[in-house]
């Protein structure tokens, strides 16, 4: 199956969303895991490991520094 294309106009987490759904629907039990489903579809919208790393200690921080 070809994996999702993130859409014109289409945020990050909108197609993320979208795409596992469609992951899960079509090929649960080639990538039984979430995870696994998570991580194909942030590399088909083109942040690596370490972005999504980044991003969420920056999110952390961010939360910290606003309570």
């Amino acid at each position: 199956m070809p994996m999702p294309k993130p859409k014109k106009n289409e945020d990050k987490q909108e197609f993320v969303s979208r795409c596992i759904a469609d992951v899960t629907r079509k090929d649960k039990d080639k990538y039984p895991s979430v995870e696994q489903r998570a991580a194909i579809c942030y590399s088909e919208w083109g942040e690596t490991p370490e972005e999504k790393e980044q991003a969420m200690k920056k999110k952390k921080r961010s939360k910290k520094s606003s309570s």
